[in-house]
């Protein structure tokens, strides 16, 4: 098949891997694969370095039509068969200009993106009868997807992200003996919306029960410096690394304990999936598509969303339990349902059922 992706963002994110790594696991599988992205994105860059065609175009407005012609030409360059649009930025674009050439088009949804009044009509008409099919990457997105815009169940299929376990073996992580001295760690663009703030105050309630605990923030963002403020106001930056950003999370992973993730909203958290195929287990809130794969004190830990207590308490119901054997069993979760194989196979079925349906 002839592929072409589309996707909007400029940082590196996890819509942003998603498409990288699919598209390098479909050339691998025989399939020719175009990728449309922004000029200068960390995407455009990566795909550079692997080798996979692609092209840039910064439509900067969803509605821009002026770039549509371009969108057409690089399909009937490429003789597209079939498009997977990633970012609603190429939505309306890449629809537009498929529909012109004759093909049929998927929207991969990372994260609902609720709407409401007028906007909330527009994406039901878009979602639920004008693209052939919906991708999400986790049952949260797919159920939110279906009461938000009234899709029918048929219409969206869940793919979860793809993820390389053999990137993630070898030895364990905690290599430390002394009771009580445990790494915690959080992953993540330091944004708000992040849950970061409610990391930071749940500190000083896990550092009662774990006083020699340690606390590792990898990631760089708007909010880093408050976050830094707040932890000397506490009193506690003396226990917080900021490791600024990493891209050897595996590495990383090795001298961590426990992952927490913090964000109240999060369709799936690639960090989280790469936590548990190390063996790491994950506090998570009930906010994130986590709350699917996760149950409470056999593979990891979910909590309440925005509330310091409860994420200290399921850090410290976890370091008291055996945390290791439930690592091991979060990562046989994820070798399950998220190895790249498996899921790529999975996207393969569908992309193969809309190419023979068009033809």
């Amino acid at each position: 098949m002839r592929i072409m992706l589309f996707d909007a963002t400029r940082q590196w994110t996890g819509g942003a891997y998603r498409v990288l790594l699919f598209s390098r696991e479909l050339r691998l599988r025989g399939h020719e694969v175009t990728v449309g992205c922004l000029p200068g994105s960390e995407l455009s860059k990566r795909l550079g370095q692997e080798g996979v065609p692609f092209f840039t175009l910064d439509p900067r407005s969803d509605i821009n039509l002026s770039v549509a012609p371009e969108i057409v030409r690089m399909m009937r360059q490429k003789a597209v068969e079939v498009i997977d649009v990633h970012s609603p930025k190429f939505y309306w674009l890449a629809l537009i200009a498929a529909r012109v050439v004759g093909l049929p088009v998927i929207i991969t949804r990372n994260v609902p993106f609720r709407k409401t009044g007028i906007k909330k009509k527009i994406n039901s008409l878009l979602y639920g009868r004008l693209v052939d099919r919906v991708v999400s990457v986790s049952e949260k997105v797919k159920r939110e997807l279906m009461v938000d815009y009234e899709i029918e169940d048929s219409r969206i299929e869940v793919i979860h992200d793809g993820l390389d376990m053999a990137r993630f073996e070898g030895d364990g992580h905690g290599k430390r003996e002394n009771s009580g001295s445990f790494m915690i760690g959080v992953i993540s663009r330091l944004d708000y919306g992040k849950g970061l703030e409610c990391f930071i105050e749940a500190i000083p309630e896990i550092l009662r029960t774990f006083p020699d605990a340690r606390f590792l923030i990898a990631g760089t963002g708007a909010i880093e410096e408050s976050l830094r403020l707040r932890a000397h106001e506490l009193r506690i930056d003396a226990r917080i690394t900021f490791a600024g950003f990493r891209n050897d999370v595996p590495e990383l992973l090795k001298d961590i304990d426990i992952t927490i993730l913090p964000s109240p909203d999060e369709a799936m958290s690639m960090i989280a999936l790469e936590s548990m195929a190390s063996g790491v287990p994950v506090v998570a809130t009930s906010g994130t598509g986590l709350v699917d794969i996760i149950s409470n004190m056999e593979n990891g830990v979910i909590v309440k969303p925005n509330d310091p207590k409860a994420l200290a308490d399921g850090v410290v119901s976890l370091l008291m339990s055996d945390y290791r054997a439930i690592g091991q069993k979060a990562k046989e979760v994820v070798r399950e349902k998220f190895a790249t194989n498996r899921v790529i196979e999975q996207y393969e079925s569908l992309l193969t059922s809309l190419v023979r349906k068009k033809r």
